[in-house]
């Protein structure tokens, strides 16, 4: 008797707007990292000044025109926020990193939520999530890069707890921290986070 084919796999066509900053998978609206977290109560948007997110804006926007190679000569910027910005470029020049995602919108399939994790590739060898931080810190950190790391794991053919979650904090003195969240705890909450936000 013949083997019968394999079921074709499905895979969900997904879509990102960037105006709006919301993710599709076949239509349908699905949550993203951030609602989640202030869905859940990590992250009160209350406590966010408009000079917090100017500066996060501003400096995520230069990290990652650097990263992408358009600027050249970061001393030349003009800009604010250029302390910031030359922590970042000086943290690059030391850990010499390998991108494969900078700001890319992604989404899981298997568990309906998207995101778009500021830095996805390799750090010293090993695959990571990277989490730029223009601020104070934040309790809701370590639980999102666990979600932005069960977010890629499929695509680096790992476990997510195999993937190594960064905290790049950056300050205006040009003065940088690279924090590795390592509390295996933080994968519990974040599936908890995905259960209470989504219906898979």
């Amino acid at each position: 008797m013949a083997a019968r084919p394999a079921p074709a796999v499905v895979i969900p066509s997904f879509r990102f707007d960037p105006e709006t900053h919301e993710y599709y998978l076949d239509d349908v609206l699905i949550p993203h990292i951030t609602g989640m977290l202030e869905a859940t109560g990590y992250i009160d948007d209350e406590w966010f000044t408009e000079e917090a997110c100017d500066r996060g804006t501003m400096v995520h926007r230069l990290a990652a025109e650097y990263d992408l190679g358009a600027i050249s000569d970061p001393r030349q910027v003009v800009c604010e926020y250029k302390g910031w910005f030359l922590a970042h470029v000086e943290a690059m020049r030391t850990v010499h990193p390998t991108w494969l995602h900078v700001e890319t919108a992604l989404a899981s399939p298997q568990h309906r939520f998207g995101g778009r994790p500021d830095r996805v590739g390799k750090v010293w060898g090993a695959w990571a999530v990277v989490d730029l931080k223009t601020g104070v810190p934040s309790k809701a950190t370590p639980i999102q890069t666990a979600l932005q790391a069960i977010l890629v794991a499929p695509e680096l053919h790992l476990p997510p707890a195999a993937i190594v979650r960064y905290e790049l904090d950056v300050k205006e003195n040009g003065k940088w921290r690279l924090f590795e969240h390592k509390a295996k705890s933080d994968f519990n909450e974040a599936y908890e986070v995905i259960r209470e936000c989504t219906t898979a």
